[in-house]
């Protein structure tokens, strides 16, 4: 029996940036569900592919530059601080048009992390659909970003750990009124361990059969970040809030609380507190000197490229001057050549009437 042998349900996959939604998008891909078909290309930090569709992409980062006016620098998808977000009706019906546009291609789910803050919205659109969260623990996704050379951290450190609340906290509070048998959260540490497993379990919730030879998740790919089991007690003393938000999510389907940010302590100076008291500070700063190495390089080589168009652009403005004189000279040769063959012109005073009968 094939994983297509039923029809397969509406599927969103979602999560914050660098929680594997990637890997579980490529997983549910293989097991027979068409993701689209205009994906972001493969980069360095995702060899296999984003399996993101472009217009979903492009419509969530209008609705981030619409409600989320304050962001990570350098960073369009990254807010720090949550927002209301009142959809326009506009904006409903381009939600509706989009989804209907996808599925009309044949696509029966789309991943986005993007979705994530903007979960609410499509749970009016597709009320039927499943939505598979991918959950990763906010440090982890914090060195995440770090290893990424992700340009944000260089100028504000913490904003990775803002992000990752705001992010989960959308989630949670999207799910809230969802029935649980529509929503399975990966908590992605413990399940990309037993790829065979997750397979499993993901074709359960899903309702498929797994098709033979299926090893989409591999685990030498993903960093565990072994050296961090003792130090998330540790976390989450420093982060209640943001422990609590964790906790919820990794239970979900029981109570849940929606917290808030704590405001009398920085997310910034709690961070460097837990780095520094747990042994991670000397590796959190090699890791951004890497990074900050990298936004170097990336900014020297464009840098580089804009002389290099800039000579481009003289040399093909010497070159249009050149053809420009040579056009003048061509036309003003043809000019005096058109002139010299007419008939001379006779001496004034010698003209005769033209004779007349």
């Amino acid at each position: 029996m094939k994983s297509t042998d039923f029809p397969l349900p509406t599927l969103i996959v979602t999560g914050m940036h660098r929680s594997g939604t990637s890997a579980i998008a490529r997983l549910i891909n293989d097991m027979g569900f068409h993701i689209g078909a205009d994906l972001l290309p493969a980069s360095k930090n995702n060899l296999h592919g984003h399996f993101e569709e472009a217009a979903f992409t492009h419509f969530h980062d209008r609705l981030i530059e619409r409600f989320f006016p304050e962001k990570a620098p350098f960073c369009e998808w990254l807010p720090l601080a949550d927002a209301p977000t009142p959809y326009s009706q506009q904006e409903r019906e381009a939600a509706a048009a989009l989804w209907e546009a996808h599925r009309a291609s044949g696509a029966t789910a789309w991943k986005d992390p993007r979705t994530s803050l903007f979960l609410d919205l499509w749970l009016e659109i597709v009320p039927e659909a499943k939505i598979v969260v991918c959950l990763r623990h906010p440090y982890q996704v914090h060195l995440s970003l770090l290893r990424r050379g992700e340009p944000a951290l260089h100028v504000d450190y913490s904003a990775g750990i803002v992000g990752w609340f705001i992010y989960n906290l959308r989630i949670l509070r999207a799910l809230a009124a969802v029935p649980s048998d529509r929503v399975t959260v990966i908590d992605i540490d413990t399940a990309f361990r037993t790829p065979d497993r997750l397979a499993l379990d993901l074709a359960g919730f899903l309702g498929v059969s797994l098709p033979s030879g299926l090893a989409s998740i591999r685990p030498e790919e993903f960093h565990f970040e072994e050296n961090l089991r003792t130090a998330f007690d540790a976390f989450a003393s420093l982060f209640p809030e943001i422990e609590s938000l964790y906790r919820s999510l990794q239970r979900f389907g029981g109570s849940a609380s929606f917290p808030e940010l704590e405001a009398s302590r920085s997310v910034l100076s709690r961070l460097i507190e837990f780095e520094e008291a747990n042994g991670l500070r000397k590796t959190a700063e090699k890791m951004l000197i890497r990074s900050l190495a990298e936004d170097r390089n990336r900014s020297f080589n464009l840098f580089r490229k804009s002389v290099e168009a800039g000579r481009e652009k003289d040399r093909m403005i010497e070159d249009l001057i050149w053809y420009n004189g040579k056009l003048k000279e061509t036309l003003r040769d043809a000019y005096a050549k058109g002139l010299s063959a007419l008939p001379p012109a006779p001496a004034a005073g010698n003209s005769a009437p033209p004779a007349t009968t």
